[in-house]
C-alpha cells in the first residue's frame, strides 16, 4: 500500500526539522509538506530534508493546505494519508499505532484523541471540549477531539469536498461531513503535548467564532456523498 504524510506547514521553521527528522522510521511512507506561504523559509527546509514540497504563493490557511494535499494524495493514488501538524505536538512515535488500526480498519478514519490534561492551556481545553460536545450533539457519533489534527484519512474520503473552509476549522466540518455519510471513526490516544518554544498558528477567533458561525451553517448544508464519490 502507498502511504503519505501530509504536514500543512506555515512559518514553522523554527520546528519543522525536527518533525521531518522525527519521520525516519517511515521511509516506506512519502512526505509532502504544503508549504503555506511562509517567510521564514520553512519550505527550504523541507526540501533540503528531501521531501515534497507544495509551495502556496500567500498564506490561504491550513483547510487550503490540507486541500491541496489530498488532491495531490489523489493523483499519486495513495492509498491513505496521515496529517501531522509542523510545531512537535504530534510525536511521530504513534504513526506505527495508526498504521496497526489501520490494518485491522482499513474503511475508518482514524483521529488522534488527547487528554484534556493540565498540559493544555485553559482556553484550549474549554474550546476542545466544547466543540467536541457540539459536534458529537450534531452528528450522533462521539467524538473525543474535534481539534486534534493527527488523523489518518483513507482514499475514499480525501477525494470528497470535505469542506469548503480553508482555515482551521476545515478539520471540525470535515469531522460532520464524514460521520453524515457514515464513514466509521476510530480513535488512536496520543499524547497532550504544547512544546513551549512554538506557539499554535490557530487564533481566538478560528478556535471560538469561527466554529460557531460553522456550526450553525452545517444545519443548512447537505454533506451527503454519491456512492461513486468515495470509490
Amino acid at each position: 500500500m502507498n502511504g503519505m504524510i501530509l504536514i500543512p506547514a506555515f512559518n514553522s521553521a523554527s520546528s519543522l526539522a525536527t518533525v521531518l527528522n522525527g519521520l525516519s522510521p517511515y521511509p516506506q511512507l512519502t512526505i509532502v509538506v504544503v508549504d503555506d506561504g511562509s517567510t521564514d523559509g520553512s519550505g527550504d527546509i523541507a526540501r533540503d530534508l528531501g521531501v515534497t514540497v507544495i509551495r502556496h504563493d500567500k498564506n490561504r490557511g491550513k483547510g487550503a493546505a490540507l486541500q491541496r494535499g489530498f488532491a495531490y494524495a489523489s493523483a499519486q493514488n495513495m492509498d491513505y494519508v496521515i496529517t501531522m501538524d509542523a510545531d512537535e505536538q504530534h510525536p511521530p512515535e504513534h504513526i506505527r499505532d495508526f498504521l496497526d488500526m489501520h490494518r485491522r480498519s482499513p474503511d475508518a478514519v482514524l483521529l488522534g484523541t488527547r487528554k484534556r490534561s493540565k498540559e493544555m492551556p485553559l482556553h484550549r481545553k474549554l474550546s476542545n471540549a466544547i466543540s467536541a460536545f457540539l459536534i458529537s450533539l450534531r452528528t450522533g457519533r462521539k467524538i473525543y477531539d474535534a481539534q486534534c489534527g493527527f488523523r489518518l484519512i483513507p482514499r475514499p474520503y480525501y477525494s470528497w469536498r470535505l469542506s469548503s473552509l480553508h482555515g482551521f476549522i476545515f478539520e471540525s466540518e470535515s469531522l460532520i461531513a464524514l460521520a453524515v455519510n457514515g464513514v466509521p471513526f476510530a480513535y488512536i490516544p496520543i499524547p497532550t503535548l504544547y512544546p513551549e518554544a512554538h506557539q499554535s498558528k490557530m487564533t481566538y477567533f478560528d478556535s471560538t467564532f469561527g466554529f460557531i458561525f460553522m456550526y450553525i451553517a452545517s444545519f443548512f448544508k447537505t454533506y451527503r456523498q454519491e456512492k461513486h464519490d468515495s470509490k
